[in-house]
């Protein structure tokens, strides 16, 4: 399956909304270089809306704070999990400290990459990869 090509300004595409039939196609984790405190502006997430049809602003202004949002707080080298269709986001930092993170999306075979590594890999890069890892990767 061909990639999504990134948007001229290089914004991930967001995927589309999800009807309750469909299968899930995309998790994600976040990888915690460093703690995610109140203060550091921890992600929010708002448990159980992977199974809702639609997008946020269908039901919410995304901006303000939802009634049911959890924020996650955890220690430095830290890693969660959870599935893309969980309404999620970033809050602000408050700290004189960086919050960093590594985010990193798992997903079905069918399902385009986002960015497409298949337009971006280095030849040479390519080239010292097994078959099995060119197929696992899907480039």
């Amino acid at each position: 399956m061909p990639c999504r090509a990134w948007e001229n300004n290089h914004s991930i595409p967001t995927p589309a909304p999800r009807n309750p039939d469909e299968p899930y196609k995309l998790v994600n984790s976040a990888w915690l270089l460093d703690a995610f405190t109140e203060e550091s502006g921890p992600t929010r997430i708002v448990p159980g809306t992977h199974n809702l049809k639609g997008e946020p602003k269908d039901y919410v202004n995304p901006q303000d704070n939802h009634p049911e949002q959890r924020l996650v707080h955890a220690s430095a080298g830290s890693v969660f999990v959870f599935n893309c269709h969980l309404w999620h986001s970033g809050t602000k930092n408050r700290s004189a400290s960086l919050r960093r993170a590594i985010h990193c999306a798992f997903g079905r075979r069918d399902y385009d990459q986002q960015p497409c590594q298949k337009e971006r890999i280095r030849k040479s890069t390519y080239d010292r990869l097994s078959p099995a890892a060119r197929y696992l990767l899907d480039v």
